[in-house]
């Protein structure tokens, strides 16, 4: 617990002061599909920041994803995810498109540019996103695979065809003023 909230207090502290938005109840579902089974989990502890300038940084504890099974649950943290070994995903960047997302009450195509961090390897993505300023708060909806090639998230081979080589994933943050 303590390594995480340094790890926010570091990221947060690389925001210049100014208006700053944050999330500590973010909602992130997975969903693989095969021909053989559908996987699929619901994580609501995503945490992150957005700064003025379009700058962010999420993180989404591992061990937060729920499963309609256990043994699902256990195999993810346990055997493909490592969550003991690799807590936390993180997305870190800035959109790139910011100074298009008025604050107009419209919903703004925006490209979310950064480093996805899982299983302890980054890479550098572009996520396209949607983003809202409802009086009160940023909404932000996206939807993207993720490979878990990419991420060298080992899928052995017995359970193979039961797992997806691409995850799909939507987040859906309000972000509230900090």
């Amino acid at each position: 617990m303590k390594i995480a909230l340094t790890t926010m207090m570091l990221v947060a502290s690389h925001f210049c002061i100014g208006q700053q938005w944050m999330t500590r109840n973010g909602t992130v579902d997975f969903f693989s599909a095969t021909f053989v089974e559908n996987i699929e989990a619901t994580n609501e502890m995503a945490s992150g920041l957005l700064a003025e300038d379009g700058r962010f940084a999420f993180r989404v504890p591992i061990l937060g994803f729920r499963f309609e099974k256990a043994l699902m649950e256990e195999h993810f943290n346990e055997n493909y995810l490592e969550s003991t070994r690799y807590p936390n995903g993180t997305f870190e960047g800035v959109i790139s498109n910011w100074n298009e997302a008025l604050q107009d009450g419209q919903w703004h195509e925006v490209i979310a540019t950064g480093s996805l961090t899982i299983h302890g390897v980054p890479v550098n993505r572009e996520i396209p996103s949607k983003l809202q300023w409802d009086g009160k708060s940023w909404q932000i909806e996206t939807e993207f695979t993720v490979a878990t090639a990419a991420h060298e998230i080992p899928i052995p081979k017995m359970v193979r065809d039961k797992i997806a080589e691409e995850i799909s994933v939507s987040v859906n943050l309000s972000l509230s003023p900090r």
